[in-house]
């Protein structure tokens, strides 16, 4: 016990002395402390023009390794070009050109064919990912027309003086101010806000607590409409296409257009 206690001294004792030499030994850059004034003035006023600062860089430029014209021409342009790492590394991260393309190399690993053999098999497998897609978008077509068509009607059924008269005849049956009372739009506007306050209030308020309350779904990890479609059509594609790969095809149908895009291929 004693012994190897002497021997850990000692060679802590050997660390620690190579460590002093080490720092004792070590030298500092030194600043060129010869510069003129005009030089100080100079890289005061315009440090990128000033004679030190472009010799550093000349020498940084000089000294650096560059690519060669072989190296250059060897960089890889199109996705079918890539490796497989970096393949790999641009579909994880979400790029869906990049999925596409390890979906075809899977594809061609399974199938054993060549890339360019593999291209109607990949379009069959887009086709079928993409059958039902009329349906899947139908509720947001939906939202949309209706989203817009309110919009538009709220302006005249506010302020246009016909239109009010009329909504208010066959479906309020409030009294009619006199005529001088609705001369302007602002003024049939404050008579069919009576009517129109409550509604679009009403409305304002439930869509407000709708998206209240999907952020708090996602917050839960719970899946709203969107993320629930495309999981249940990816579900579908790997029933579909049992022999690849379950990750490669969820990923690409994911990730795959709603709005049928066409594919760069």
């Amino acid at each position: 016990m004693l012994s190897s206690s002497l021997l850990w001294m000692k060679n802590s004792k050997c660390v620690l002395s190579k460590a002093v030499r080490s720092f004792v030994s070590w030298q500092p850059i030194t600043i060129n402390r010869s510069v003129s004034n005009q030089d100080k003035i100079s890289y005061i006023s315009n440090p990128l023009k000033s004679t030190n600062f472009q010799h550093y860089h000349s020498t940084k430029l000089v000294n650096r390794q560059r690519v060669t014209l072989e190296t250059a021409k060897k960089l890889p342009k199109n996705y079918d070009e890539m490796g497989n790492d970096i393949l790999l590394s641009m579909a994880v991260m979400g790029d869906q050109e990049a999925r596409e393309e390890r979906l075809i190399r899977e594809i061609m690993a399974v199938d054993s064919v060549s890339w360019e053999d593999a291209q109607p098999i990949f379009m069959k497998v887009v086709n079928e990912n993409r059958a039902h897609l009329m349906w899947i978008t139908l509720p947001y077509k939906i939202g949309i027309v209706t989203a817009v068509s309110a919009g538009i009607l709220s302006i005249p059924m506010v302020f246009q003086y016909d239109l009010v008269l009329w909504f208010n005849e066959f479906f309020v049956t409030a009294d009619v101010p006199e005529a001088k009372d609705l001369e302007t739009a602002l003024e049939v506007g404050g008579f069919a806000w009576n009517w129109m306050e409550p509604p679009l209030g009403t409305i304002s308020f439930f869509l407000l607590c709708m998206q209240y309350a999907r952020s708090q779904l996602q917050n839960l990890g719970a899946k709203p409409y969107t993320k629930s479609m495309l999981h249940l059509r990816a579900k579908g594609l790997c029933k579909k296409f049992p022999q690849y790969n379950k990750f490669v095809l969820q990923s690409f149908s994911i990730g795959d257009s709603l709005n049928g895009d066409p594919i760069n291929h």
